[in-house]
């Protein structure tokens, strides 16, 4: 079984890059946040090599900046009734920048090349499930799945349209073609015009990009790795559009010259409870597919533990140090708030509320008899401890802040630090542990809320391999997730009512110690105009928009 992603990133020409003088009138600078390893799409697997390559190589499916949705955009869609068959529709007219048609040889041939043994790509696990990829007509094609999954389409999102007729059509240059590196043509909004390793890349306007000619003629991506230096060229004008933590943002002397919203960051974070026993971790099915009965938790296997802990701690305590009561926005399940149209604002997060958790401790029998300020039930210990990675400081926050508060109500919390080389396999995938805080990002992009059902809430729990830290396992919920990827015709909001049912019975089961997820500002010079971030951006940033923008304030 694949191992999912948790989280939450050679010189082309001898011509050196012109990099804009701050506040040309022509050109829009833009942070960089490394170099690239490639403009292949499905070679990439950083940051900056995604904020390059989506300028050039267009993607079938458009987001919704402010729901998350996914929305017709290159190209539109058809969802057979079984759920099997996607039909895609190329918007008339659309090409690439060299004249030839965008057309669907060209998503047949991406999709085939991923599928090649022969190819490494971040992508495969983006095309198991498809059965075949099928030419219509020029502008039509049908991809058929093996079997039914709604999230697909975000799976399908993340392959882009590659020019065909660049490459080798028996892919045997896929991987080592020049134009990996030396892209001279586009089907984006902006075209390559040159790069250089540690400054950046400088792109011109694409007159005939099938979403409308840009309006700010040249866009140029400035590496900046450094966040401090990030945070100076902002504010001195020398970067029109950045984007920060909001522990960052606040370190912004004056922002009289800059525009800026936050939103949730793309991720879930939770302080993960261990329902099972640490000691001997199993899976929640064997190979048969029928459940394994498990040992539990001596301490978490108790709903009311968990409902302590959740509400024995002060979450805005960790999100003070995101930076005040903007730095990132509580949680309530499995769904990132940015995912707007599945999302279930009707659940309440459980409040830091000390003196209930002691309660609800003291009524199921969690009592300090003995006076050693531990509290005890049937001769067994409320003493656990906190294994954690610093590998982001909000991860060390939060075992500390818990470790402290908690303690004041009977808890006796104990902390270990794991180095992150060891963290992986020893505890989020290995199971051993009691207590971890970490965080999930989904599989795809952006990430369809299936993505943090599956991995973190159904019985997809096997240690060494699988996401389901906690070993959580409720067949309804089983049955749910399967629902709501198997909706007659993908219907949006059949699948919606169907996570926001999910998300109550996982707030009430107290499936994990949910807790926040970072906000993300997206910040931009005044003088550029249509501005317009939504909750989306905090995925895809600026490069989906800028060809909306324009310069002058």
């Amino acid at each position: 079984m694949k191992r999912l992603l948790l989280l939450v990133l050679v010189l082309l020409v001898a011509l050196p890059l012109s990099i804009a003088a701050a506040q040309d009138d022509d050109t829009v600078v833009i942070r960089g946040f490394g170099n690239i390893s490639t403009f292949n799409p499905a070679l990439a697997s950083d940051g900056a090599s995604f904020q390059a390559y989506s300028l050039l190589f267009p993607a079938p499916v458009s987001v919704d900046s402010f729901t998350g949705e996914p929305m017709p955009g290159l190209t539109s869609w058809t969802v057979s009734e079984d759920g099997l068959t996607y039909t895609f529709t190329i918007v008339e007219g659309a090409a690439w920048s060299d004249g030839t048609p965008i057309s669907a040889d060209d998503m047949i041939f991406t999709i085939n090349a991923i599928q090649q043994e022969a190819i490494a790509t971040v992508l495969e696990s983006n095309v198991d499930l498809i059965e075949s990829v099928n030419k219509i007509d020029d502008r039509t094609y049908e991809i058929k799945l093996t079997s039914a999954d709604c999230a697909a389409l975000s799976q399908f999102g993340a392959i882009r349209f590659m020019p065909a007729h660049k490459y080798a059509a028996d892919f045997s240059d896929f991987m080592e073609s020049d134009f990996n590196m030396n892209p001279d043509i586009s089907g984006g909004p902006y075209i390559l015009e040159s790069w250089a390793p540690d400054e950046g890349q400088r792109f011109r306007a694409n007159p005939d990009f099938w979403g409308g000619a840009p309006q700010i003629p040249f866009l140029v991506n400035r590496v900046i790795g450094e966040q401090t230096v990030a945070l100076q060229a902002i504010q001195a004008g020398e970067i029109d559009y950045t984007y920060f933590q909001g522990d960052l943002f606040s370190q912004i002397q004056n922002t009289e010259n800059l525009q800026y919203q936050f939103f949730p960051q793309y991720t879930v974070n939770f302080l993960s409870l261990n329902w099972a026993d640490p000691n001997n971790p199993q899976p929640a099915v064997d190979e048969a597919g029928n459940p394994v009965e498990q040992t539990p938790h001596p301490l978490f296997s108790d709903v009311n533990v968990r409902k302590a802990v959740a509400m024995g701690y002060n979450k805005q305590d960790i999100l003070a140090t995101l930076g005040g009561d903007t730095g990132g926005t509580r949680l309530i399940g499995a769904v990132a708030p940015s995912v707007t149209w599945a999302y279930n604002s009707a659940v309440e997060p459980y409040p830091y509320d000390p003196e209930m958790a002691a309660q609800t401790l003291e009524a199921a029998g969690w009592v300090d008899s003995d006076g050693d300020g531990v509290r005890e039930k049937d001769g067994v210990k409320l003493s656990f401890t906190i294994r954690y990675s610093n590998i982001l400081n909000m991860f060390e926050t939060t075992a500390i802040i818990a470790q402290d508060q908690l303690n004041q109500i009977g808890f006796d919390v104990q902390l270990e630090l794991v180095e992150w080389a060891n963290y992986l396999d020893d505890i989020y995938f290995g199971q051993n542990y009691d207590a971890t805080p970490m965080s999930n990002s989904g599989g795809t992009a952006p990430p369809d809320p299936n993505d943090f059902m599956t991995l973190l809430l159904t019985s997809e729990d096997v240690p060494g391999a699988g996401n389901n830290l906690a070993s959580y396992v409720n067949p309804q919920i089983d049955e749910l997730v399967t629902q709501a990827r198997t909706v007659p015709g993908c219907d949006l909001a059949a699948r919606a009512a169907i996570y926001q049912q999910i998300q109550q019975i996982a707030h009430d089961d107290v499936a994990y110690d949910w807790t926040f997820t970072p906000n993300i500002y997206q910040i931009a010079n005044k003088r550029i105009s249509g501005f317009e971030p939504g909750p989306s951006w905090v995925f895809y940033g600026y490069t989906g928009h800028v060809q909306d923008w324009s310069l002058g304030g």
